[in-house]
C-alpha cells in the first residue's frame, strides 16, 4: 500500500504553456472577456502548486511500515499513540482515507495546509505528510483507541462533515509540539485579587493566541 503516493489536487493539464500556480492565482483578481470572475484559474492553481512544488518536496517511502518506522525513530511521531493499535488496523485506516482521493478545491486551501498544518522536515524544507495522513493520524490520537471512532472520524473529516480545531489538528500525534487547544475560561471570584488575577491572566493568555472567556457568574451585581 503506498499511502504516500503522489496524489495531485487535480488532473494533470497541458504543461505546454502553463503557467505557474502564483500566476494563475493571481488571475483570480482579474476578469475574463465575458466581464466574469476566473474561478477555473483557482483550481488550475491548486494543481499547479502540486505539481510544481509540493509532489517534488514530498519524501518518498516505499510502504507505510518504512514511513512510520522513519517518523518514530526520527521523533516526529509519537511511538505511543501508534503502539496503542495493531499495525494492521492502522494500515486499514490509512488505505480508508486515501480511497476517499480527496483534492483540495482551491489554492488557497492547498497552500494554507502545506504552509501552517502539515509534517515538515526538521529544516523545513520537504514535506512529510499529506492530507490524508494529517487526517489518519489526527483521527487515531482523538479516538484513544477504540477502532470503531477512530473510523468514524476519518470518515467525517475526509466528508468534510467535521474539521477539528487548529491546535488539535495541527498537533495530533506528533512528538515535537504544541498544546492541543486554543481557548481558555478563566473564572472569576467575587474578590479583587480574583478579578486581577484574571484580567492579568487574560492578557498573556491572548498574547499565545488563544481565545478567552471570562466566567462572571460569581461576581455581584
Amino acid at each position: 500500500m503506498q499511502t504516500t503516493e503522489q496524489t495531485a489536487a487535480a488532473d494533470p493539464i497541458d504543461q505546454g504553456e502553463q503557467l505557474d500556480y502564483h500566476a494563475l492565482n493571481a488571475l483570480l483578481n482579474l476578469y475574463d472577456g465575458n466581464g466574469h470572475i476566473q474561478f477555473d484559474k483557482d483550481r488550475e492553481a491548486a494543481n499547479q502548486f502540486f505539481l510544481q512544488h509540493v509532489n517534488q518536496n514530498t519524501v518518498y517511502f516505499h510502504d507505510l511500515e518504512e514511513k512510520l518506522n522513519y517518523l518514530i525513530e526520527n521523533k516526529y511521531y509519537e511511538s505511543e499513540l501508534l503502539e496503542s493499535y495493531d499495525f494492521e488496523f492502522i494500515k486499514g485506516l490509512f488505505q480508508r482515507a486515501y480511497k476517499f482521493k480527496f483534492r483540495f478545491p482551491t489554492f488557497l486551501g492547498a497552500y494554507k495546509y502545506y504552509t501552517s498544518y502539515t509534517l515538515k522536515t526538521f529544516d523545513g524544507r520537504r514535506y512529510l505528510e499529506r492530507f490524508e495522513d494529517r487526517v489518519t493520524m489526527t483521527a487515531l490520537f482523538l479516538a484513544n483507541g477504540s477502532e470503531e471512532l477512530a473510523e468514524s472520524l476519518v470518515d467525517e473529516i475526509m466528508s468534510g462533515r467535521f474539521q477539528p480545531a487548529t491546535p488539535t489538528f495541527l498537533n495530533a500525534g506528533k512528538a515535537q509540539r504544541g498544546e492541543l487547544v486554543s481557548c481558555f475560561l478563566l473564572r472569576i471570584e467575587d474578590n479583587m485579587e480574583s478579578i486581577g488575577r484574571a484580567i492579568n491572566s487574560a492578557l498573556q493568555l491572548s498574547k499565545r493566541g488563544g481565545g478567552v472567556a471570562l466566567l462572571l457568574s460569581n461576581l455581584r451585581e
